[in-house]
């Protein structure tokens, strides 16, 4: 039986297979998602990518119960060399490219970021230091990269089903918890049924829907749901932190900088795309403590 309220778009919903230890979540970003295609201009290989980091990123984002930030971030030296997803605690994402060469043509994710690792990071204000995990970028998909680090990381096996167009970015996991089964093959089955949901289901379907769909008709693998969890695109830069930046340049490259662009320099947000204009008075005020620098945060 499967209980639960219907959602909105961008929500991720928590289920558990009610007489197995077995867990599962659903993101579905719509809205959040578009957001981010309207603000940035990626390749459509890039922008599927993206998406599947996207969805990923906040499935794991559910499981981290502090107040503070989960940042998953691929890099690697091929023609895509970085992707960089940051989720708080509060379900605001935002997420960044960086491509370095031609990736026309490219499809699989070690075709496009070639030999590189998987870091994710999740730190918080009252963190002495962030806790990393790092894995080396050898699969051909996100979805195959965070299955490993599961495996081998925490010792859960885990299965993630992503999907993306340019309406939606979604993602379904199942993991197994610790504990006894009397039948192990009853995950084995919770993945096969899984794996019967087609990309458009994933992406349109609201999840108590796709769930029915997938394990109704078994009752060993009864599904309750837990009260939705809504997400959004949310960019945490400002004016202070692009002056900071800027501070850290040094003098003599910003005297350079503005005396190449007629007394001007300005700073673009890698997430958002928003441009930041100072002036030589902004830079002269840069070069002061960044105490002072807060006072012009917008």
């Amino acid at each position: 039986m499967i209980n639960s309220k219907e959602s909105t778009v961008d929500h991720l919903d928590r289920f558990i297979f009610d007489k197995l230890p077995i867990r599962g979540e659903r993101v579905l970003l719509e809205h959040t998602w578009r957001e981010h295609l309207v603000r940035r201009n990626y390749p459509k290989n890039v922008e599927k990518l993206l998406g599947e980091l996207i969805a990923t990123t906040a499935l794991l984002g559910a499981t981290i119960k502090i107040e503070g930030r989960l940042t998953v971030q691929i890099e690697g030296n091929g023609p895509l060399s970085l992707l960089v997803v940051q989720v708080n605690h509060l379900h605001g994402l935002r997420a960044t490219a960086k491509i370095d060469g031609d990736v026309e043509g490219l499809t699989t994710l070690k075709e496009l970021c070639g030999e590189g690792r998987v870091v994710i990071t999740i730190d918080a204000d009252h963190f002495k230091q962030p806790y990393q995990g790092v894995i080396s970028l050898t699969e051909e998909s996100i979805a195959k990269v965070i299955e490993y680090y599961f495996e081998t990381s925490e010792q859960l096996p885990t299965r993630l089903f992503l999907a993306t167009n340019d309406k939606a970015a979604a993602g379904l996991m199942i993991q197994r918890l610790p504990g006894e089964i009397h039948d192990e093959d009853l995950f084995n089955r919770a993945i096969m049924l899984a794996e019967t949901a087609t990309e458009e289901e994933l992406l349109t379907l609201p999840t108590t829907e796709l769930l029915y769909r997938l394990y109704e008709t078994d009752e060993a693998l009864a599904v309750r749901i837990f009260e939705p969890e809504q997400y959004h695109f949310e960019c945490n830069c400002s004016k202070a932190r692009s002056l900071t930046l800027l501070y850290h340049l040094g003098e003599p490259e910003l005297r350079e900088i503005l005396e190449e662009h007629d007394g001007t320099v300005y700073v673009d947000c890698e997430f958002c795309g928003k441009r930041y204009l100072f002036s030589e008075n902004d830079i002269d005020f840069t070069l002061c403590t960044p105490d002072e620098q807060q006072k012009l945060d917008a």
